[in-house]
């Protein structure tokens, strides 16, 4: 996740500060697609958090 937002951080330097046209465009679809990646990884994350709650909850009803 670090590197994804390390990566995502970079992304939005090159679309400020880019030099060219073709470079800020690259940047925004550098940028789009370390969105997504991140998206996908939070939404396993809260998953696997979801499942460890249901486990917990089960043994502590024993």
């Amino acid at each position: 996740m670090r590197l994804l937002d390390r990566k995502l951080a970079d992304a939005l330097h090159r679309i400020r500060h880019g030099s060219s046209l073709e470079s800020v465009e690259q940047a925004r679809q550098d940028e789009k697609q370390l969105l997504s990646e991140l998206d996908r990884l939070m939404t396993r994350m809260r998953a696997i958090e979801g499942q460890l709650l249901q486990i917990q909850k089960g043994a502590t009803r024993h």
